[in-house]
């Protein structure tokens, strides 16, 4: 399924490969729909999304890290033939010319911060609850690829369960250190919150973006909320994995992401 995102000039759009249901691909998704930059996403499922990023950037990928493979989504392909291949530099780039989103170092620090100290923990612990529900990874399959990958997809899916395995520690202890991680999150940023509307100053910022964005799987955002996916319905999971997603959306960290997503989610800047 190749998503399209109608430009006020259909000359121009850029290419964007994607893991759909990815945090940070939602990230940089976001950021691009606020700016109306025109593109066409590439949506593909783990594993198949590395081997598009390889052909895509003449096997050059980009830069690897702690959160991520140098093959690791999104990319996005310019028109003119640059490649981003972090999600921060693709907010960069949709937000050029507008300093809101970036106004100062301290919305940089942050939105850094979360990428390292949040994200890697709500996505390990989508994938230990996804992994405890057979067939599921096939119908998010179904739900955000094209036809033929998801048909191919499913005959696949032991070989790239036991890589996610081993490349995000999907172990007792992997989920016992990412709960702890993302608990002590939401506490310290209700603490920021405490007393302002926003993480920084009194406006929408990248760090804002950054916060809801990565923290959507911990709260099965749908469509309607305005995630930019379909994650696996509520009522589908297990009531350990509807346990925590409660304990999230009522946390006053998660109710500040809901409220981010509903506000902003959907708005655009001209």
């Amino acid at each position: 399924m190749n998503r399209r995102v109608v430009s006020k000039d259909e000359r121009v759009h850029h290419r964007l490969i994607t893991l759909p249901f990815s945090l940070y691909n939602e990230k940089a998704r976001w950021a691009l729909d606020r700016y109306t930059v025109p593109y066409r996403e590439e949506p593909h499922m783990p594993f198949v999304c590395s081997i598009a990023v390889a052909v895509a950037t003449r096997g050059r990928g980009g830069s690897a890290d702690r959160t991520s493979s140098r093959y690791s989504t999104p990319v996005l392909i310019l028109n003119d033939g640059r490649i981003l291949t972090d999600s921060t530099d693709i907010v960069h780039f949709a937000a050029a010319g507008d300093d809101s989103l970036f106004p100062n170092a301290e919305v940089s620090e942050l939105v850094d911060h979360y990428g390292d100290q949040l994200g890697p923990y709500t996505r390990l612990l989508a994938y230990w609850h996804l992994g405890s529900h057979p067939g599921m990874i096939e119908q998010l399959a179904a739900d955000n690829v094209g036809r033929r990958e998801a048909w191919a997809f499913k005959r696949i899916v032991p070989f790239v369960g036991s890589q996610l395995t081993r490349a995000l520690n999907l172990t007792e202890s992997g989920h016992d250190r990412a709960l702890t991680r993302l608990r002590q999150e939401l506490d310290d940023t209700a603490s920021r919150l405490e007393h302002r509307n926003y993480l920084c100053g009194d406006r929408f910022t990248a760090a804002d973006l950054t916060f809801a964005a990565l923290l959507a799987p911990a709260l099965c955002l749908t469509p309607e909320e305005g995630f930019g996916a379909i994650l696996p319905a509520r009522a589908s999971l297990d009531e350990e994995a509807q346990s925590l997603i409660r304990e999230v959306r009522s946390h006053p960290a998660g109710q500040f992401a809901l409220r981010i997503y509903a506000e902003e989610r959907r708005r655009v800047v001209a």
